[in-house]
């Protein structure tokens, strides 16, 4: 019945919609479509029916057929495709429900009579591809292709083709120069560069504020090209190539998204000439630049090297071994080598510029800041030694200045060090600073211009020790303005009473300020607070946490109040996120310890106790 029909077509996985079913229900119409089926099978089955995949691969006009062990040559027309069997089976049939449902039970019964033999096809393209010589001709070095006056042929024509095509390949220009052709060149590349120059202007203006960074930024780029220059000429892999040396040292100068704007655009310029115009080698290329870009970011230890090494390699690897299996014609294991050699010899080549490069530009790296706070260092050796409570309070300050530039995005190593050597010029009088002093204080009976002298002077001789000891700048400017322009007060107000309990005439401001200039940067803004913060809350007597908050705004406004922090461009906002950074470092220092019995008698205020 139609019920039971229906179940065997839907058991067969024949979308067939009720009409088929109906019809197939019918024992004529299941008669004449068993008849239509046999009818084809049996006409067309014998001429061979390919499966999908052998017909694609076909591309001659003739396929071997092996049958029982029997092997034969039979035109290609004569063998029948899946397709072609469908329409020379229903040819002579009318369109109609019959037809559509002969149709579905073909494709779903049809299995293809010929098979391919991929393995020994692939075998035999390979033994006749093998056969065919690939080289025409040798040609010895000094040997003469053609002499003047000799009859040019075929032979002659395909040799000088190669030659043309070998140089082609070493960067000669083999076409001939013509103005149209240089200046297309010429286009292209200022086009490129033009890219760069507006990439830089909206990402990094500061460059154009100096022509130094851009003479050293100009020069890396230069060395880049000496290295692909000689890559071309010794045939090395496009993976050679130094861009990694060049990212690398952009990294550690500047950070990491110029480096990868750089490697960009160098990669684009690569590619625009004649030796290394291919989408692969820009591929490579970018792949080991944009890695070592990116994984360098802020480089503090000389054992970071091998993890951006590491990542590099991995990148370069990654990309070579994608375009292998995509087919591409860079050499495979020449490729890795050349990605070795780029990463670990462009990676230390860069680190042994890195001096040279600070030099030129006058930037201070991480690398020299860390290397400018070791304890060691002469000026801190002997800060140490000379005037150890100025050392201890600039640690202390060091450490609160760092830990406030890191909440607020500053460079917290500038902040370290700039902290390490801000009261460097108190080792010309060390005895006339509080911190120092065990007995009486010499300002007691000296006159308050004299003692302002003393302290104003700190930070102008604190700037020349340090430029002899060839201090950066960066860090110098720390030593500078961290006390800004402001008066000293306490030394100010003597003198005004003195000179009033004298019937005088109030002594000028001048020449009780510091000599500035106020602070210029985050940093050195960061530091002024740090620095009066820690002073302050050294001196406080009970220090408990409300009060030192307490104090911590009181200083905050009376800088803000005087304009100290009008020429830096530190925001309200950095200030609230410093207010509460020194509040838990000061917090965590100055914090009530326990008296412990066994050492009451030490702790204890004087006539306390039993």
């Amino acid at each position: 019945g139609v019920a039971g029909v229906g179940a065997v077509l839907s058991a067969a996985r024949i979308d067939a919609d009720p009409e088929h079913v109906q019809l197939l229900a019918d024992p004529d119409v299941a008669r004449r479509l068993r008849e239509g089926t046999s009818t084809a099978i049996t006409a067309l089955a014998a001429r061979g029916v390919m499966a999908p995949e052998a017909a694609s691969r076909l591309n001659g006009d003739s396929i071997r057929v092996v049958r029982g062990g029997v092997e034969s040559v039979v035109g290609r027309s004569t063998v029948l495709s899946g397709r072609q069997f469908y329409e020379l089976a229903l040819e002579s049939r009318e369109d109609g429900p019959e037809t559509d449902l002969l149709r579905l039970i073909l494709a779903r019964y049809l299995s293809p009579t010929l098979l391919p033999d991929t393995r020994r096809t692939d075998q035999e393209m390979a033994a006749a591809r093998d056969t065919v010589p690939t080289t025409v001709r040798r040609v010895l070095e000094g040997e003469a292709i053609i002499r003047a006056n000799s009859q040019v042929g075929p032979a002659e024509l395909q040799t000088l083709e190669a030659y043309r095509a070998s140089l082609r390949a070493r960067g000669y220009n083999v076409e001939g120069t013509s103005f149209g052709s240089a200046f297309g060149g010429f286009l292209v590349d200022a086009l490129i560069l033009l890219i760069f120059g507006l990439l830089m202007y909206f990402h990094r203006p500061d460059v154009y504020r100096q022509f130094r960074l851009l003479v050293t930024i100009a020069g890396i780029a230069a060395l880049y090209f000496v290295g692909a220059f000689f890559a071309a000429f010794y045939e090395l892999p496009a993976a050679s190539l130094p861009i990694v040396f060049v990212t690398v040292a952009l990294s550690i100068m500047w950070d990491g998204r110029l480096a990868l704007i750089t490697a960009f655009v160098l990669c684009s310029l690569t590619i625009a000439q004649t030796p290394f115009a291919s989408a692969d080698i820009f591929l490579v290329t970018l792949a080991g630049g944009g890695t070592a870009a990116l994984s360098v970011r802020r480089f503090q230890r000389l054992a970071q090297i091998w993890i951006f090494i590491t990542i590099t390699l991995g990148a370069y690897a990654l990309v070579i071994s994608a375009l292998e299996l995509r087919g591409s014609e860079l050499p495979y294991v020449p490729s890795l080598l050349g990605a070795l050699l780029s990463t670990v010899g462009g990676a230390t080549l860069a680190l042994g510029f890195i001096p040279v490069f600070e030099w030129v530009t006058g930037i201070t790296t991480d690398q020299t800041l860390i290397s400018l706070s070791d304890p060691n260092r002469p000026l801190l050796r002997r800060l140490a030694a000379e005037a150890p409570g100025t050392f201890a309070h600039s640690v202390q300050v060091a450490n609160l200045a760092e830990a406030g530039a890191d909440d607020i995005g500053a460079n917290a190593l500038l902040c370290r060090a700039g902290g390490y050597y801000h009261d460097v010029g108190k080792l010309i009088s060390p005895g006339s600073f509080i911190e120092n002093q065990e007995g009486e204080n010499p300002h007691d009976a000296m006159d308050p211009a004299m003692s302002a002298a003393i302290v104003r002077d700190h930070v102008v001789e604190g700037a020349r020790m340090a430029r002899r000891r060839k201090v950066p700048r960066v860090v110098i400017d720390h030593i500078r303005e961290h006390h800004g322009d402001q008066t000293i007060s306490f030394f100010y107000e003597r003198a005004r009473a003195d000179a009033g309990a004298k019937g005088l005439e109030a002594p000028d401001r001048a020449a009780f300020r510091y000599p500035g200039p106020r602070p210029r940067s985050r940093e050195t803004a960061v530091l002024m607070l740090a620095d009066s913060v820690e002073s302050a809350a050294r001196a406080m007597k009970d220090p408990t946490r409300e009060r030192i908050r307490r104090l911590i705004d009181d200083i905050f406004a009376a800088k803000v109040d005087r304009g100290q922090l009008e020429d830096c461009p530190i925001t309200f906002e950095d200030l609230s996120h410093l207010k509460r950074r020194f509040a838990r470092v000061l917090g965590g220092i100055y914090h009530r310890r326990i008296d412990y019995p066994g050492t009451r008698h030490l702790t204890s205020e004087e006539g306390d106790g039993p």
